[in-house]
């Protein structure tokens, strides 16, 4: 175990109240670079950075004069067999001492476990990603004991602490970057063009892992800056209740929306979970009213799962909900602009098997490439307009003149922005596939040369 690691999970113990708050403000090993760059054999005691300088400023500064990709050097401490039980031992002992809910001593025991043997097996320099690691670590304990309230309407916070930034830089340790695959990039120049001119851009979006909007950022950031940063999501109440999720929620703006399939769990919330539903409605249509907003939706109303053969494929689409965008978007008086956005992220965290289950699930992540695929804009004049469903809690309202089955069109357009979604993301599929397979070729040969 590196030594700085070492330092952060002994001091959560001697103090945690303290610890936490210091981690908030972010630990910096004092002269050691990006992704393990320029790391000596001496680990020097960690520093806590000043209240006042910014996570962002916080790793340009530590960042400086690194560039490339993170450096193929492995801790040799990390293989250490007794690393596990160490890291067991603590949690065990800190749930004993500081009564940690037996349900976070779990998700952290695996997830913080599994998480830094993928950063050592994708080769990366361990000590940076301990450090993000402890980043996180504090503000799970912090959240646990006092949970974020997440508004109808959260708005990223980036200061005094950038929870955006934790969560792109947590993500990136685990995201084989060099093998993902983007595709359809120029609409979103198309996209930035119609956004400035205040018209609204809805991404019509399959969804696979937590971490979506983190992989979303990390894909996306330095091609096209401001872009990730300003999406709204559309998001479940299971990543603003979960304590490691919400760090990573409280950095991205969202539209804290009760899925369907969670409305009901438990019967007795429902009425109030339809209530808070209808207020962020209204916000929503504040937003399109106000115009040159991006906002990201998964109409499947959760991730998408394996089927009987273990593949994971995109869920089906809620017609209602894809029909709801349009309605809200004709309410505001902006034009809306619909894409299609295939997601390939499964990998990298794969959700459970089952959907429903209780807040608190076991995390597994993975080293992995990503991929996303922006299709071109629905031609929306290819289908019916009136054929449009009533936001939450009013009657409907369809015009007078609205022919064929309002139904069977709404339907056709939720199917077609499916089909589009599914055809690419297996086209992302194949491309990482054949990526795989060429690069596995040239490792033999390279062999068979020796």
């Amino acid at each position: 175990m590196h030594p700085a690691f070492r330092l952060c999970w002994v001091a959560l113990l001697v103090q945690p109240t303290i610890v936490a708050s210091a981690l908030l403000m972010g630990y910096a090993p004092a002269g050691r670079q990006r992704h393990g760059h320029g790391a000596g054999p001496t680990c020097r005691p960690m520093m806590i950075r000043g209240d006042t300088e910014s996570f962002t400023d916080y790793y340009t500064r530590r960042n400086a004069g690194a560039a490339g990709a993170p450096a193929a050097v492995v801790d040799p401490a990390a293989e250490d067999p007794e690393v596990a039980q160490k890291v067991r031992g603590i949690l065990a002992a800190a749930q004993q001492k500081y009564d940690i809910p037996a349900e976070y001593v779990r998700m952290l025991d695996g997830f913080f476990l599994c998480y830094m043997l993928e950063i050592q097996k994708s080769g990366h320099g361990m000590a940076y990603f301990e450090d993000v690691l402890c980043q996180l670590l504090g503000h799970v304990l912090s959240l646990s004991a006092a949970p974020h309230r997440f508004e109808p309407y959260h708005v990223a916070i980036r200061e005094p602490f950038d929870y955006y930034m934790m969560g792109v830089e947590f993500i990136r340790g685990l995201v084989d970057q060099p093998r993902s695959v983007t595709r359809g990039l120029d609409n979103i120049a198309t996209m930035e063009k119609q956004l400035a001119a205040g018209d609204n851009v809805i991404l019509l979006a399959n969804h696979q892992t937590e971490a979506d909007p983190q992989i979303f950022s990390l894909l996306l950031d330095e091609a096209y800056p401001g872009f990730a940063t300003s999406t709204i999501f559309v998001a479940g109440d299971r990543v603003t209740s979960d304590a490691i999720a919400m760090p990573f929620s409280m950095g991205r703006n969202l539209l804290c929306i009760f899925s369907k399939k969670h409305l009901n769990n438990p019967p007795e919330q429902r009425g109030e979970k339809q209530k808070h539903n209808r207020m962020v409605m209204k916000k929503m249509l504040g937003l399109f009213k106000e115009g040159g907003q991006c906002v990201w939706v998964a109409p499947s109303g959760g991730r998408d799962r394996p089927d009987e053969n273990g593949d994971v494929q995109v869920a089906p689409f809620d017609a209602k909900s894809v029909e709801m965008f349009r309605l809200m978007s004709d309410k505001a008086g902006r034009t809306a602009h619909f894409y299609p956005l295939s997601m390939v992220t499964a990998a990298v965290c794969p959700p459970p098997v089952a959907v429903g289950g209780a807040v608190g699930e076991v995390r597994i992540v993975k080293h992995a490439p990503a991929g996303l695929h922006f299709a071109d804009e629905m031609n929306l004049a290819e289908f019916e307009e009136g054929c449009l469903v009533p936001s939450f809690g009013e009657a409907p309202v369809f015009p007078l003149d609205c022919g064929g089955d309002r139904d069977a069109l709404r339907d056709a357009f939720a199917a077609a922005c499916h089909a589009k979604v599914d055809e690419n993301y297996h086209a992302l599929n194949e491309a990482l596939a054949l990526a795989e397979e060429s690069e596995a070729t040239t490792r033999e040969e390279e062999l068979t040369t020796r």
